[in-house]
């Protein structure tokens, strides 16, 4: 497969032949993080600096990143000069600013996309979402709280390439494609991260309307030992059951994500059935074959990374996990490691 190069537009002019590269998005961060280096002979030029500048990232024909920089450095010596660029997606003044307010009565879609348009983020709403009684911000990153409503709603809040988000659900669609070690997978690491799990989840609250303070809680049967984890629920004006089933979501997404396949794959896209090539994204749904794991299962890719150097050439990193470590449903299968057929 012929890869394509890198290339970041910016007021029409085009930058490529990057000899680093590292671009990362997951569904657990709002910003696709972009860095790009370059060593050249001579003194040569910089990037146009401004902090106002937004910037277009293309693998080939295809946009994987709209980003403004957060870093742009030159650095100059006798015979070369080397030029990096460091840029986050549009959503990241969400996770970079502090800011304070309060609605009430929203569907959690209306509430996502006011905010994002505070901050001039782009918002596609893929999902139908419930009404958030009460939400509130004070003095806060307004991606904490983000991330913690749409958690609760077994939902997903990621960047797109065009620099904005998506609200959506976890993809239930079938694989893109089959990655088997041997074929076309470099190397795995199986990991089991028992750090991630506690052995008790209390989630308490308060029903403003009925005026009482609620509590729901849930064990983690595997934990034998004290490790509890106390968690202020985040939506408000619900009875206990709401409590106990965010203290079950907490548990099942915990269960889930601490077992995971990191996978070093050549190459930055995959051939579909038409035999296009696409550029690997989160949210999709890859079949792993790892015979001596005794691993053959779809998983669902949460976070992506691609790479260059001169050593590896182009790498894409995927991190996989079962669906159910984004979804939270609560009825998840026991399972004993990531690397073993359930």
């Amino acid at each position: 497969m012929d890869e394509a190069n890198v290339t970041v537009r910016f007021d029409g002019r085009v930058y490529c032949w990057w000899q680093r590269v590292h671009i990362r998005d997951s569904v657990d961060d709002l910003c696709t993080a972009v860095q790009l280096d370059v060593t050249l002979p001579g003194q040569g030029e910089s990037l146009p600096a401004g902090e106002n500048l937004v910037g277009k990232v293309f693998i080939g024909d295809e946009l994987v990143a709209t980003t403004r920089p957060d870093v742009f450095a030159r650095k100059v010596g006798a015979d070369s000069h080397r030029i990096r660029l460091d840029a986050r997606s549009l959503a990241r003044e969400l996770v970079d600013c502090q800011y304070s307010a309060t609605r009430s009565g929203q569907r959690l879609g209306e509430l996502v996309k006011w905010i994002c348009k505070t901050f001039e983020v782009p918002l596609k709403v893929d999902a139908t979402t419930a009404v958030v009684p009460d939400f509130s911000m004070q003095c806060e990153q307004p991606s904490n709280a983000l991330v913690n409503a749409v958690r609760a709603a077994n939902l997903l809040l990621y960047p797109l390439p065009d620099g904005g988000l998506i609200l959506t659900a976890p993809t239930s669609a079938l694989p893109v494609a089959t990655l088997e070690y041997g074929v076309n997978i470099k190397d795995y690491e199986v990991v089991d991260e028992y750090r991630l799990r506690y052995s008790e989840y209390v989630v308490k609250g308060y029903d403003f309307h009925g005026q009482a303070a609620q509590a729901g809680r849930v064990k983690d049967a595997g934990i034998g030992y004290f490790r509890p984890l106390h968690i202020v629920a985040d939506r408000h004006g619900q009875g206990a059951g709401g409590c106990d089933r965010r203290a079950e979501l907490e548990r099942n997404r915990r269960q889930a994500r601490a077992h995971r396949i990191e996978l070093e794959v050549q190459g930055w896209r995959y051939q579909d059935a038409d035999g296009a090539w696409h550029c690997w994204r989160v949210n999709t749904q890859v079949r792993v074959v790892i015979p001596g794991e005794q691993i053959d299962g779809v998983f669902l890719v949460g976070d992506r990374a691609f790479s260059l150097d001169d050593r590896g050439g182009h790498v894409t990193h995927l991190t996989v996990m079962r669906r159910e470590a984004f979804a939270g449903e609560t009825k998840v299968k026991a399972k004993k490691s990531a690397g073993r057929r359930k």
